[in-house]
């Protein structure tokens, strides 16, 4: 017999078997650089109260009740945030006895002097200093930094009075509100002449309260039109 062209039968090669799944709940193998252990620190349960962020408390210490402005209250200016020449303690203290300088710092500080004129005022002080022009504009720089800094300081207290007021007044408000809505229940109590009278009081009020909050923007921008002057008459001194 002959032996069939196809050569010997060929035996099929079973499957190779899948490997089974582990169950759902059994434990991950660790990662490379992973403590079998798992992590050392634990994490915290979702309620636990998160740590107080640098700068936090500080803030919440900052916050004052009687300032109503969008500006961080700086009771006080420092010489350091506007000035780019040698200390100024000596001239703080010297500057009112020149009077050269204390003339003019008075017309500087005065609101009604523009800031076009002062810078051409300071120009021509600065060139009759002559020598001692170095020395004469650090003296006239003190001087209207201090005069400028209790200027300021009196806007800044006036506008935490302005403040307390509104909110003074925002509580009679609320407090006229609420009485009239307790006894002016009906038309006939709410035609009295007592009720005509509250009615009126409240209106009145109303308007004066919103009129102030209307203003409170450009109160606010008082201490920083102020801040302007000084930091001008430094950067105008030093290009003279």
């Amino acid at each position: 017999m002959r032996p069939s062209p196809r050569g010997p039968t060929a035996r099929a090669t079973p499957p190779k078997p899948k490997t089974a799944l582990p169950p759902r709940d059994t434990p991950r193998a660790p990662q490379p650089g992973q403590d079998a252990a798992g992590p050392k620190t634990p994490l915290p349960p979702r309620d636990t109260p998160r740590a107080q962020q640098p700068g936090q408390q500080r803030a919440a210490h900052t916050i004052d009740p009687d300032w109503p402005c969008v500006q961080v209250k700086v009771a006080e200016m420092s010489y350091g945030q506007m000035w780019g020449g040698p200390p100024l303690e000596k001239a703080l203290e010297s500057w009112s006895a020149d009077g050269d300088v204390s003339e003019i710092v008075d017309d500087l500080v005065a609101r009604r002097t523009k800031m076009d004129d002062a810078k051409a005022m300071i120009a021509k002080f600065a060139k009759a200093a002559g020598d001692k022009r170095d020395e004469k504009l650090s003296m006239l720089f003190a001087g209207i930094f201090t005069e400028i800094n209790a200027q300021r300081s009196q806007i800044v207290n006036g506008i935490e009075r302005y403040s307390r007021k509104q909110r003074s007044l925002s509580e009679k408000i609320k407090t006229e509100s609420i009485k009239i809505a307790d006894t002016q229940k009906d038309m006939a109590s709410q035609n009295t002449p007592e009720a005509l009278q509250q009615q009126q009081t409240l209106d009145w009020d109303t308007r004066i309260y919103d009129e102030r909050q209307q203003q409170l923007t450009y109160v606010c921008e008082s201490p920083v039109i102020l801040e302007q002057r000084p930091s001008t008459s430094d950067a105008r001194s030093r290009r003279i």
